[in-house]
């Protein structure tokens, strides 16, 4: 074996998240590490990056026992991450955070750039990534700041690539690239430690699969020897045999229109969007990345200005220049990146859920903390949030509990209409479960939901009506009964969806 955890065991506090867990990698193989949310994969390949030190147990690579006390130790013998959360400096370009601490050097110590930019552009080339090396990381999508942290790890030295969540965001085009240049890696005898949600893409693409649950090795097994349900069972203990609760399509549509939008531009991103919205429906919204979607929803909670076009909310013209405005007319907005924008991470989760709403529970301007922590309390329970005290940071949760925080902090100013982008992202299949029974409850209870989503059966099996995106504007909308993953992709990529 050319890399081996044995034994390792973390403690967090009283909170056990490894425990005594021994897994080999061979060289050259693609690895997957499965399971639920606080199962320890985080914590377990943070170990092997050097962002935490094991409490017992040793790492063997090629061999040899080594201590890795530090990522930068990591780096030294060729073990390189690609995290979930993004590693960029926003105020450098593509090109200088790919080479930020490795710059070609030329005479008299001059930093070489354009060295570096000819071969960055070869492999972007080669391999087709849509990436753009002089824009600013603060302006790029997920999809393109993933592109670049793992272009930023492919040009140190590589023996072993953790890659945490690496598709989320990614079109369908990117998807292909990276396992592309997976492949390549593969073949070079660099070992992939992959570690993600979706289970296609393990069965696509890994060789071996290990499952964790709650700090415990489970087992490691060919992926050729295991199917999607059992390998769902080892994660989760259960088998999940409804993942989507069901829609009243017809009892929906019988509803009146709450959201009328007309002509929606912001004339760069996306042009003359209409589409009206009933009362308790999930409009669903997908295509290919970078269509348009991501700065459509943005606009409606005023993250980005409209340039043209009419918002109607219960017959009442409504101007939504910036998130305060669109708060003050029952709008609320759950981001993609909800760790950068839908949490304050080292503050605790009684003020990441209290905070937008605390005016509701102030007299005179000063917060009644008793009520305070009674409303949050309440949300705690209502939705099944796992925490050890109120005043926890919610940077040490799982995904899936972050994910329902952020919802918590929304449900307290009683929105109307909720806009999710990307609601289930980074999130374990059985947390996934349970944001959808959440969605389909608020819908029930008459709050309408516009979901943008990359999840093709997400957006198939909890939207009542499907909106496709093409080059900023509507290109179909489909009926639920009427949708099938063809239709779409006929759609996303801009032809009728009658088109034979």
């Amino acid at each position: 074996m050319f890399l081996e955890l044995k034994n390792i065991t973390k403690k967090f506090l009283s909170i056990t998240a490894l425990n005594n867990v021994s897994i080999s990698f061979k060289k050259g193989e693609v690895h997957a590490i499965v399971g639920e949310n606080g199962a320890g994969k985080s914590t377990l390949i943070k170990i092997i990056a050097g962002i935490y030190n094991a409490d017992n147990g040793v790492i063997v690579l090629d061999g040899k026992e080594v201590k890795i006390p530090s990522p930068f130790s990591a780096s030294k013998l060729g073990i390189n991450v690609v995290c979930q959360e993004y590693n960029l400096a926003p105020n450098l370009t593509v090109l200088d955070n790919i080479i930020l601490g490795k710059e070609p050097v030329g005479k008299f110590g001059r930093i070489e750039k354009n060295i570096a930019r000819e071969r960055l552009e070869e492999i972007i080339n080669k391999y087709a990534l849509h990436i753009d090396l002089n824009k600013f990381a603060a302006d790029l999508s997920a999809a393109e700041a993933k592109i670049a942290e793992i272009l930023k790890a492919y040009i140190s030295k590589l023996e072993i690539l953790i890659l945490d969540e690496p598709t989320a965001a990614l079109t369908e085009d990117d998807v292909v690239s990276l396992f592309r240049l997976i492949s390549i890696l593969k073949s070079r005898g660099i070992t992939i430690i992959y570690i993600s949600h979706r289970l296609d893409e393990v069965f696509q693409i890994c060789d071996r699969v290990s499952v964790l649950k709650d700090g415990n090795y489970i087992d490691t097994f060919k992926v050729s020897d295991i199917d999607h349900d059992s390998l769902v069972k080892l994660m989760v203990g259960r088998e999940l045999k409804k993942l989507f609760p069901a829609s009243n399509v017809e009892k929906i549509n019988q509803k009146d229109f709450v959201l009328s939008l007309k002509n929606l531009t912001d004339s760069k991103n996306f042009y003359d969007v209409s589409f009206d919205l009933h009362e308790g429906e999930i409009f669903g919204i997908g295509g290919m990345a970078g269509q348009g979607q991501r700065e459509f929803i943005r606009s409606l909670f005023g993250a980005q200005l409209l340039t043209g076009g009419e918002i109607t909310f219960k017959n009442n013209k409504l101007a939504i220049n910036n998130p305060k405005q669109a708060v003050k007319n029952s709008f609320a907005f759950l981001s993609d990146d909800r760790r950068n924008e839908g949490l304050a991470l080292t503050q605790s989760i009684l003020r990441n859920i209290s905070y937008p709403s605390q005016d509701k529970r102030a007299n005179y301007g000063v917060i009644d903390k008793q009520k305070d922590k009674a409303v949050v309390s309440k949300y705690i329970q209502d939705l099944s949030i796992k925490i050890t005290s109120l005043y926890q940071n919610v940077q040490g949760l799982s995904g899936g509990n972050q994910q329902r925080i952020v919802i918590a902090k929304w449900l307290l100013v009683s929105p109307q209409i909720m806009l999710f982008h990307e609601p289930t992202l980074g999130i374990d299949v059985g947390a996934k479960q349970d944001i959808y029974k959440l969605l389909r409850l608020f819908a029930e209870q008459g709050i309408s939901i516009i979901m943008v989503t990359s999840d093709m059966l997400e957006l198939l099996h909890m939207s009542d009506r499907i909106c496709v995106f093409y080059e900023g504007r509507i290109q179909a909308i489909i009926s639920n009964k009427e949708a099938t993953e063809e239709k779409i992709m006929k759609a996303a990529s801009g032809k009728s969806i009658n088109e034979k």
